[in-house]
């Protein structure tokens, strides 16, 4: 099992402006916002405190029942869980209590932005791993059913970073995911 805490992520506009369109009902960004994304992102850095673990599994010995869209040919599989950590959401509902409505949208972007690069870091060094052992690695699968959470929880140790599954059943801080990643051999020639 694989712990890392606090590593370092780079927040980036144009993903956290792609996010606000997302998940608001803006269209057009002017050169207020993004100024507005720029400034945020910076002075949000601080409350964005990444960490992650994972565990790879062979095939034979992965449970099956929270198994989702896996490729034919898969030997192993990692079984990850990603934070941002609890700083972000506690200024999230200090924006709410302000009813700051475009700057809680921003600043809800920049913590998926955050979960996003959280992901992507793990997602390297998972397939640098999967390189050493002559496999590739398929993209990744998040899981977010309730009822898989505390099967996933058995597999890897969210706990150990932070994560928990809340009373209504989903994880605990919000900014978090977990999922799964699949290793398959890769295809002679190809390296």
């Amino acid at each position: 099992m694989k712990k890392i805490k606090k590593f370092k992520i780079n927040l980036r506009s144009r993903e956290i402006i792609r996010l606000l369109k997302k998940t608001t009902k803006i269209q057009e960004i002017n050169s207020e916002i993004e100024e507005k994304v720029e400034t945020e992102s910076k002075r949000y850095q601080k409350f964005i405190t990444p960490a992650a673990i994972y565990e790879t599994i062979p095939k034979e010995k992965f449970p099956k029942e929270v198994l989702v869209s896996q490729p034919e040919n898969w030997v192993a599989a990692t079984a990850y869980f990603v934070t941002v950590g609890e700083k972000i959401e506690n200024e999230l509902k200090d924006i709410r209590d302000r009813k700051d409505m475009a700057g809680e949208s921003i600043a809800h972007s920049i913590a998926l932005e955050g979960v996003e690069q959280s992901l992507n870091f793990i997602e390297r060094l998972i397939r640098e791993e999967a390189l050493s052992e002559d496999c590739e690695i398929s993209k990744s699968n998040n899981v977010d059913s309730k009822k898989l959470f505390p099967k996933m929880f058995e597999i890897v140790s969210g706990e150990k970073v932070g994560i928990n599954i809340s009373e209504k059943g989903v994880l605990n801080p919000i900014y978090s995911s977990c999922g799964i990643i699949y290793r398959t051999p890769i295809k002679k020639g190809k390296r």
